[in-house]
């Protein structure tokens, strides 16, 4: 998971005290005194821990961001799917559903799906 600041460390601790530790997950925020390779080889070093061998997908927060654009950037060099507006019942589905089995493409969709499911207007008469 790539965030502006900690917002993505923050996604994966709070998932973590609902759902339990994470496996294969690793998060990098960009920071104002980062340069741009810097955090362009931190990315790349959580995508180099990360990959199996079946490529990665990449939850980010925000399309058309720092952190988008350059693991944008990387996919062009590794397998990345990219997977923007990322929120804590993506988080939680890629650390409980994630299987040895699924595809990428298995797993992009199951994060769409759940993101969308988590947004909702919450009222009383639910």
């Amino acid at each position: 998971m790539v965030s502006h600041g900690d917002l993505a460390k923050a996604y994966v601790d709070s998932a973590a005290m609902l759902v339990g530790d994470p496996e294969q997950l690793q998060t990098a925020g960009v920071y104002p005194d980062d340069t741009p390779e810097a955090f362009y080889l931190r990315v790349e070093g959580c995508v180099k821990e990360t990959d199996t061998g079946e490529g990665v997908v990449a939850l980010v927060d925000l399309f058309g961001g720092t952190p988008n654009n350059v693991v944008a950037r990387l996919s062009r060099v590794y397998n990345i799917k990219i997977v923007t507006g990322a929120n804590l019942p993506m988080v939680m589905y890629a650390i409980c559903e994630r299987t040895e089995e699924m595809t990428q493409q298995e797993l992009v969709d199951g994060l769409l799906a759940t993101g969308l499911e988590g947004i909702a207007e919450f009222s009383m008469n639910i």
